[in-house]
């Protein structure tokens, strides 16, 4: 907590359910207007797409925002074999306010470290690191690490 800012129960009972039910496609999380808790601003169901994550990002920088999200991403290895992992987003799009990207940056850590179990971290700072096969690559990479 670094920045001064608290992660809300709620985000880790929520980031739970996805992990261990598998009970949503994603999570968006956000600030409060005070900027001094991180809280669920939204979840999805398991019908929504990756497309659908990405419209709610859209949705923050119409607003100037930043948000944190978890994506449970569904793929295929070489191979064939399907794997699933929980991909951890920072959007920080170039239109956010300074204090915006200041304060999701410094409290990334604190979201993150309530989170066990985050297959992969991308940071996204326009649609180009937003794109799939951006985020593909990265869940494929950690792949041949292991």
């Amino acid at each position: 907590m670094a920045s001064g800012v608290a992660v809300k129960p709620e985000c880790i009972t929520i980031f739970n359910d996805i992990k261990l039910g598998h009970k949503f496609r994603y999570i968006v999380y956000s600030l409060t207007d005070d900027l001094t808790h991180i809280r669920v601003l939204k979840t999805a169901p398991l019908d929504a797409s990756y497309d659908n994550f990405v419209e709610d990002f859209k949705e923050a920088e119409d607003q100037r925002q930043c948000r944190y999200g978890i994506f449970d991403a569904e793929y295929q290895l070489s191979d064939g074999q399907q794997r699933t992992k929980l991909v951890f987003f920072l959007w920080s799009p170039e239109n956010a306010t300074i204090k915006q990207k200041m304060v999701y940056t410094t409290s990334k850590d604190a979201l993150k470290k309530c989170l066990r179990g985050i297959g992969t971290e991308v940071q996204a700072n326009d649609y180009g690191d937003l794109a799939w096969t951006n985020v593909l690559e990265k869940l494929l990479r950690g792949e041949v690490a292991h």
